[in-house]
């Protein structure tokens, strides 16, 4: 009898045993999985991190662009306004290049970030794992948005209102070369060519107002972008900059 139970207690102390070997084999190959598809997700999400850096490095300088250009249209309103009416515009070069920025043309700010679409589609999101960083991430289309349809108002302002009404004025065939490498393969406008007074009246006044309206607001939605661009960078430094 003693034996027999003997013989029982051994089988059971094996199948315990060997039930537990099996139940940490089993959570162990687990951990492994967990282990490698963390290790993954680290690899993806620095790899993703670097994509990012590079693109808001590139969507920095074009920023920086925009806004120079942005600025320089808005200090050509405020140097016509400052002409009285009756005056004529002065025919001189950096003249000619006020009167293209302000009545011909209009810059757009196109990012284009292949990254930062990435990280708002498919699993692009769930990989950053610094939150604040992942909420600049997601803020961004909509402050590109925001900035995006104020150019598209000043460019309609370009095509329906200030060009025609210059074109209805002189010949803008003089102000066109200031645009430079943009028209380049043109005939040059002969010097010899006389040049039809611009006179400031009231009606140039008000284009040149209309034109400064919509140059402020786009000017105030650039700071916003220029601002999460400068941030979305910082951070990305620090996260790049970590230890794994």
């Amino acid at each position: 009898m003693t034996s027999t139970s003997n013989a029982q207690n051994i089988s059971w102390n094996r199948l315990l045993a060997e039930g537990a070997a099996i139940v940490v084999s089993i959570l162990l190959a687990f951990a492994i999985d967990a282990w490698w598809d963390e290790r993954g997700d680290r690899e993806a999400e620095r790899i993703l991190l670097k994509s990012l850096q590079s693109d808001f490095s590139d969507i920095s300088s074009a920023i920086q662009l925009v806004e120079e250009e942005h600025r320089e249209a808005s200090d050509a309103c405020i140097y016509f306004l400052s002409l009285a009416v009756g005056e004529i515009v002065p025919a001189a070069a950096d003249v000619d290049r006020k009167v293209a920025v302000v009545f011909l043309a209009s810059r757009t700010f196109n990012p284009g970030s292949g990254a930062a679409a990435s990280f708002n589609s498919n699993d692009g999101a769930r990989l950053v794992r610094n939150q604040e960083l992942a909420d600049r991430l997601f803020a961004w289309p909509g402050l590109v948005e925001e900035l995006q349809e104020e150019e598209a108002n000043l460019q309609k302002g370009v095509a329906e209102r200030w060009t025609p009404f210059l074109s209805s004025r002189v010949n803008v065939g003089p102000y066109i070369p200031s645009f430079g490498q943009v028209m380049q393969g043109l005939p040059s406008v002969s010097s010899t060519v006389p040049r039809d007074p611009l006179v400031v009246d009231r009606d140039f006044q008000n284009h040149v107002l209309d034109r400064f309206k919509w140059q402020q607001i786009a000017l105030r939605d650039i700071g916003p972008v220029r601002n999460a661009v400068d941030e979305i960078l910082r951070l990305l430094d620090e996260e790049l900059g970590s230890p794994e």
